[in-house]
């Protein structure tokens, strides 16, 4: 009898945690290669790897998943990832989220993440009290070393000034590349307008972005180093985005996704500014297609 008391109760408990969740997907993406990349042999087209199928489940609570008593542990989301490219007949990657939040103390985000192909498992721990402070650690758990980067944002607000309400300082070291970096965002009162000082050993760099409008977004970008200008320009559209990038010594890219029913199809063109034959100077088109299901 009490085998029997403990089994319903364990089954009333464990779909009492299932109510607590909800799916999302799967979803599909294909990649329809262009004519010249299957010029001569037809066949490719029947060919799997060419499509270069990824996919990705997704789940998520709907509610705090533990009962009450576990009151910190606020939300838990979870994300299985394919690639066909990386691995065929297993997952490539499985990617977790667990939120904990108390309050007067902030949020805490674990997300471990787990590579199937490399064997490898590194975990983001990202900190965050309000809008004004966010940290975030990458960690690799692996016999070499624990911390991978670390980086914080912290926002402070500048009143009674008529150009800035606000300025946000983001510091931040790359073990890895023993390489350590610096943003300051400056962002406007009215808060369309916002100048980017990116400090990097390598290339550092000024944007501006300013929004002309809802839709259109433009954000010039300037190398310090040589003085290089890169030209980005991104449009809202009832159903998708355009997003142009223009490297005047590089290539022209622009990528449109158009929202369609059960997925969306995503497009992209690069055309080179740079070559002497028709060839080099050829543009390059990829067209995407994702399902959801």
């Amino acid at each position: 009898m009490t085998k029997l008391a403990l089994s319903i109760w364990f089954l009333v408990w464990l779909d009492s945690c299932m109510a607590r969740f909800s799916m999302s997907g799967p979803v599909l993406t294909v990649t329809l290669k262009d004519l010249e990349a299957n010029s001569g042999d037809s066949s490719k087209w029947l060919d799997i790897s060419t499509l270069r199928p990824v996919g990705h489940l997704s789940f998520q609570s709907s509610s705090p998943p533990l009962p009450k008593w576990a009151y910190a542990l606020k939300s838990v989301r979870g994300n299985i990832q394919y690639n066909h490219a990386e691995c065929v007949t297993a997952p490539s990657a499985i990617e977790l989220d667990f939120r904990f939040a108390k309050e007067g103390l902030g949020d805490l985000q674990i997300q471990p993440l787990y590579n199937f192909r490399k064997r490898t498992t590194n975990c983001v721990l990202q900190a965050t009290k309000g809008n004004s402070i966010n940290i975030v650690a990458r960690l690799s758990l692996g016999p070499k070393r624990l911390v991978d980067a670390i980086k914080g944002n912290f926002m402070f607000d500048i009143p009674g000034s008529m150009s800035l309400s606000a300025l946000k300082v983001s510091p931040g070291i790359n073990f890895l590349r023993n390489t350590p970096s610096l943003t300051l965002e400056g962002i406007t009162g009215s808060g369309r307008t916002k100048a980017v000082l990116n400090l990097q050993t390598n290339d550092s760099t000024v944007t501006v972005v300013h929004a002309l409008d809802e839709r259109n977004i433009i954000s010039p970008q300037v190398s310090l180093n040589n003085g290089k200008i890169v030209y980005n320009w991104n449009v809202m559209l009832d159903s998708g985005s355009i997003r142009t990038k223009v490297d005047p010594t590089e290539a022209i890219d622009i990528t449109w996704t158009d929202r369609s029913m059960n997925g969306r199809w995503v497009t992209d063109f690069s055309v080179p500014l740079k070559g002497t034959t028709l060839k080099a100077l050829a543009s390059n088109i990829r067209v995407r297609r994702q399902f959801s299901f």
